[in-house]
């Protein structure tokens, strides 16, 4: 394979994010028919079995032991970045549904893989990456309803049953992962050998769903003007060093060793894109507004992998791993 297709392959996802916000705006007839069907559901639970086959579980008692780090990073991942993304989000000078998006992807947990996989290019401890990623999705599924029902209403106008979220997210989040980990029980060497074609179906599956919400809002996204969009990104980059700097001085405060500052920073200042998606679809929103409360989840999904990759690479040559 050529230098340009292992670049391709390797930036899937942002690049696939991108076109389908593209494709969806200036051509978005097959979007708007995929819409009406039940398509969206099917890429959630597809990306969720994904999770589930690709999901081990055996580095996580050897985590367990880093105690103060797993409580930290849980903590600040379910309920210090939410309280402070969205009170930033409030300030933040853009139309309501684009701060309403900024702060619902900041008041999901942590992403599914990437958070793992800076850690581990980092040379911090991967353990508790892993640790921190499934106890927070897993346990997010009941505390994100919550917060956002506390949360979202200083945003926008947005009422939210906390206890039919929870319900939703069970069913299309908690279910698929659920079945996919079993699956994997039994189809563990195989998923093993086959982890890129795993992570390439998550991924097309992730595309599908921003595609489908950029479609059914072109009109409203094309008058969206330029000024706003940088807003956006400008916003999406501030919130997220913040994150960093809140997590930097509280493993710092807490006197961890390097290896477990570099999983806590890193994955506890991340949020996944998957989740902010699944829980749009259920908020009680027209769906052309919908499109635009998407753009800050994807552009702060964007951000954050660019800015994080600049810091693991940074710590991976201070520390030689």
């Amino acid at each position: 394979m050529s230098s340009v297709g292992r670049f391709l392959l390797r930036q899937n996802l942002p690049l696939g994010l991108l076109l389908a916000a593209v494709v969806g705006i200036l051509a978005p007839a097959p979007g708007r028919a995929m819409a009406r069907l039940p398509t969206q559901h099917v890429a959630v639970a597809i990306i969720f079995v994904c999770a589930g086959l690709r999901l081990r579980t055996e580095q996580i008692q050897a985590a367990l032991n880093s105690w103060r780090a797993t409580c930290w990073g849980s903590v600040s991942i379910l309920l210090v970045t939410p309280v402070i993304g969205s009170g930033l989000a409030d300030i933040v000078r853009l139309d309501w549904a684009l701060r309403l998006g900024l702060a619902l992807f900041c008041c999901v947990p942590t992403t599914l893989s990437s958070g793992i996989a800076l850690t581990t290019q980092a040379g911090g401890n991967v353990a508790l990456a892993v640790l921190l990623t499934v106890l927070t999705n897993a346990v997010g599924i009941f505390t994100v309803p919550l917060v956002l029902a506390q949360l979202l209403g200083a945003i926008g106008a947005v009422e939210l049953s906390a206890s039919d979220l929870i319900a939703k997210l069970c069913l299309s989040i908690l279910l698929p992962l659920a079945a996919g980990r079993l699956l994997g029980r039994y189809v563990e060497r195989w998923a093993d050998s086959h982890k890129e074609a795993i992570g390439l179906a998550s991924n097309a599956a992730l595309i599908t769903v921003p595609w489908m919400t950029f479609s059914t809002s072109a009109q409203r996204l094309l008058l969206l003007a330029p000024a706003s969009l940088g807003a956006i990104v400008a916003a999406g980059a501030g919130v997220h060093l913040v994150f960093l700097a809140v997590n930097a001085l509280a493993v710092r405060a807490l006197r961890l060793g390097a290896a477990e500052s570099i999983a806590v920073v890193l994955v506890a200042s991340q949020k996944t894109l998957p989740v902010a998606l699944t829980v749009l679809t259920f908020l009680p929103l027209p769906a052309d507004v919908k499109g635009l409360v998407a753009i800050p989840c994807v552009a702060s999904h964007l951000i954050q992998i660019f800015i994080d990759a600049v810091v693991a690479t940074h710590w991976h040559s201070r520390t030689g791993g």
